[in-house]
């Protein structure tokens, strides 16, 4: 198998680092809003800080199976597609309540997950003889 990496495999990572760095990104602003809220008397829900830190780690979990996806780590498939169904549900459910900004994560969850098990992708992935 040629050390080339397949096409879909750079679409899907390319997806995939797309999406850790909005996640974190976005989870350390709304860190940095609850804070400013906080360092100005008002109360800050609970939850706000638990979605922050939820997309903070996200990201993090995107990053890394990135980084293993690229030392052709197969198993790191798996996270990766777990979160992008969530995403496609979340997408789904934001565009059901009248955001049409939830055609977004319906897209990009599946063109990550497309290109993440066409054949050329798992062939590449695939455990290789030494």
């Amino acid at each position: 198998m040629s050390d080339k990496k397949p096409g879909a495999l750079i679409n899907a990572l390319v997806g995939i680092f797309f999406q850790a760095l909005i996640n974190a990104g976005f989870g350390i602003f709304m860190l940095v809003l609850a804070a400013d809220e906080a360092d100005h008397g008002r109360e800050v829900p609970g939850i706000m800080y638990a979605l922050a830190y939820l997309s903070v780690v996200i990201g993090i979990v995107l990053a890394v199976c990135g980084v293993l996806l690229v030392r052709r780590v197969e198993w790191a498939r798996i996270p990766v597609a777990a979160l992008e169904v969530i995403g496609m549900i979340s997408g789904l459910v934001a565009l059901v309540s009248g955001a049409p900004a939830g055609m977004v994560n319906i897209a990009l969850g599946l063109v990550v997950l497309v290109s993440l098990f066409k054949a050329d992708t798992s062939a590449w992935l695939s455990p290789r003889p030494f």
